[in-house]
């Protein structure tokens, strides 16, 4: 076949060289770094309390925030290729995959379910239980969540508003199938401030999945609270704004209390009535005995 096609999978220079010579592009992007990073820090942190405590409920939720972090990177990258559609599909994923990390490290029996059984739990029971945590006394389907989720879907499933504009520009417009990337500045920056919004939802259902969020450090708590406003608009997040020295004194008094790593496992060790002492001595008592 001739080398002078210009394969359409191939990228499309024009829209990358628009993409990179973008200030508002860079504004989106550093936000979305930010969100990634703030993300990235509580996965490792919770990957070393997993492998410390090896409990099934803080095994599933950090699979399950892992997945939503991949799926922010894959939203961002195909976004910055002009796949402004398919990033959004990623991102109903990552919001799946967030809503049901929170569920499972609050539900150990769930978890274990999830893991053992390889059960998969329908995004409906992970949006009850958010609506319920997030709005008592409200309708069922009423919260933010359900309302993203509803439109989300719409795009994620093989809808006419999902599929048609990809051949149509209007009810008039001739049929012209897009298979290259053109660049839309506006909703480049729709797309990317959606990330970047996605990355701060991520970021407060880990605040959710801990057993109190005072146990989380408070500068973390801050940066996310500033992130987030800086991206509502018009919104009203007064509810963020807290006593950071106040949070912080109190994170530090937990801390003073709290054995964490080889700390607890060393105490857990030492401790004559902990799970695996009481064990061993059945164990070597029942050997004596069968002696």
């Amino acid at each position: 076949m001739s080398e002078n096609i210009a394969w359409p999978w191939r990228g499309c220079p024009e829209h990358s060289e628009q993409t990179s010579s973008s200030e508002a592009v860079a504004l989106r992007v550093g936000q979305i770094d930010q969100g990634m990073q703030l993300i990235a820090v509580a996965i490792e942190q919770s990957a070393r309390s997993v492998n410390s405590a090896k409990l099934s409920n803080e095994l599933s939720a950090l699979a399950c925030y892992t997945r939503s972090f991949r799926g922010l990177r894959a939203a961002t990258v195909l976004a910055m290729e002009g796949l402004y559609l398919e990033a959004r599909v990623y991102l109903r994923d990552v919001y799946e995959s967030a809503g049901l990390g929170r569920l499972l490290a609050m539900n150990p029996k769930k978890a274990d379910d999830w893991l053992l059984r390889e059960r998969w739990i329908k995004d409906a029971e992970v949006r009850q239980y958010v609506e319920k945590f997030t709005m008592p006394g409200k309708p069922e389907g009423s919260s933010p969540y359900s309302e993203y989720y509803r439109q989300a879907s719409e795009l994620h499933h093989p809808t006419m508003r999902g599929c048609l504009p990809l051949i149509l520009d209007g009810v008039d417009s001739s049929c012209v199938p897009r298979l290259e990337s053109t660049f839309d500045g506006n909703v480049l920056d729709k797309v990317l401030h959606e990330i970047a919004v996605e990355c701060t939802f991520v970021c407060f259902t880990m605040i959710n999945a801990a057993a109190n969020p005072d146990v989380i450090w408070p500068e973390w708590r801050k940066v996310v609270n500033e992130l987030a406003m800086s991206l509502s608009g018009d919104a009203d997040l007064d509810h963020l704004k807290r006593d950071w020295d106040v949070d912080q004194e109190r994170f530090d008094a937990i801390a003073s209390h709290v054995l964490t790593g080889d700390g607890a496992e060393q105490a857990i060790n030492q401790h004559p009535n902990s799970v695996r002492n009481t064990v061993r001595r059945l164990r070597e008592s029942t050997q004596e005995f069968n002696d």
